[in-house]
């Protein structure tokens, strides 16, 4: 009976520490993913998305910040786990550190809502993605891997690639809509568990149940 009550009251802060120092490597994956495509998707020679309209560019700009975020998010996961509560001041640093990683973990699952619900609407064709013929020619340019493309450096950007139609050009980018699409889905589930565990840990700073042991 006592073995069992001591293993009620010392379990669970083990646990949460537990939990609480694996938050900066959980949020790694995401962290580095967001970063990785968002800069392919803005600066990659080989992303549409790099050369197509505003309508969907911004998607890159929104996974760095993501990145951003999650990076924030999980400096605040390591100082709560690495600093033990030891008197009130310190109790007060880390109430303010969680409610600021709940409210880092919150921006960064709307951005990545945002980014989820643009690349599906434009992905599934809910709203066509509009190109002129300079896009269209500059984006065929680009992602050519079989060297099918002639007029490639015209002078008249709309000359360039006969060879692509708008069409084609559109499913290229869609192809890489699904895929940030998937992938913000991934995102989403790393954030909302790592939010669900700073609420967690607010409730256990307010009530005193921090890792003494």
């Amino acid at each position: 009976m006592t073995l069992d009550v001591l293993q009620g009251i010392i379990t669970p802060p083990i646990v949460k520490a537990s939990k609480g120092a694996n938050i900066p490597l959980w949020l790694t994956l995401p962290m580095s993913g967001c970063f990785v495509i968002g800069c392919i998707f803005l600066f990659a020679p080989s992303s549409s998305l790099a050369a197509a309209n505003e309508q969907v560019r911004w998607t890159g700009i929104a996974y760095l910040i993501a990145a951003g975020t999650f990076t924030i998010s999980a400096l605040l996961g390591w100082f709560l786990a690495a600093f033990p509560v030891t008197n009130i001041q310190d109790k007060r640093s880390k109430k303010v550190a969680v409610h600021l990683f709940i409210f880092m973990m919150l921006l960064t699952i709307a951005a990545i809502v945002a980014i989820f619900s643009t690349s599906l609407i434009f992905s599934l064709e809910v709203s066509p993605v509009r190109l002129s013929a300079e896009k269209r020619g500059n984006i065929a340019c680009s992602i050519d891997a079989g060297a099918s493309c002639t007029n490639c450096f015209d002078d008249l950007d709309e000359n360039r690639c006969p060879e692509w139609s708008e069409g084609e050009v559109k499913k290229v980018i869609q192809t890489e809509l699904k895929l940030s699409a998937t992938m913000a889905a991934i995102f989403f589930i790393y954030g909302s568990s790592a939010l669900r565990f700073g609420f967690t840990l607010r409730s256990h700073i307010m009530k005193y149940q921090i890792d003494y042991v």
